[in-house]
């Protein structure tokens, strides 16, 4: 059986909320949106604005940091490189413990980027020791996509190589 994906948007004002992947990461998304907008639930069709970006050399802050914006600081161009920092966006930044390749193809498409053959880079990193095959879900069932998690060398990889680019500007 198939996964369903599902997709939200909201734009209020100069405010923008988009996020797709399983109903549980939507939800908790949304949660997190509708907490740190103050504003009421109701989603009302807006213009959609965009929002002033923060400083994109600072990996962790108290504001929201895109997607795009955090994965262009780096300069990645081996996709190999872009899994993993997306990965670490993901737990970091989006508040996940385990993401899927679903998820990873959702940050391609959140960062306006082509995305490529997601299964190999995510073997290429487990491979490297910056990723593993995160625990199984007791709930999850036979179909249940593979979930991971990055390894504490992965997170460590991409903060000495964000480290370098705040020092190379």
């Amino acid at each position: 059986m198939a996964v369903k994906s599902y997709r939200v948007r909201i734009a209020r004002g100069d405010q923008q909320f988009e996020a797709e992947g399983d109903k549980g990461f939507v939800l908790e998304m949304l949660k997190r949106f509708e907490g740190a907008s103050g504003a009421d639930s109701t989603s009302g069709k807006g213009k959609s604005v965009k929002v002033a970006a923060p400083d994109p050399a600072v990996l962790a802050s108290s504001k929201a940091v895109s997607v795009g914006e955090f994965i262009r600081q780096f300069g990645f161009k081996k996709h190999t490189d872009l899994i993993l920092a997306f990965g670490y966006y993901l737990e970091q930044h989006s508040g996940v413990k385990e993401f899927t390749p679903a998820d990873l193809n959702n940050c391609y498409y959140e960062a306006k980027m082509e995305p490529s053959n997601t299964s190999q880079a995510i073997i290429q990193n487990i491979k490297r020791s910056f990723m593993m095959v995160a625990k199984a879900d007791k709930k999850a069932g036979k179909g249940a996509a593979k979930k991971y998690t990055l390894t504490s060398s992965g997170e460590s990889y991409i903060k000495k190589v964000a480290a370098k680019s705040a020092d190379a500007e």
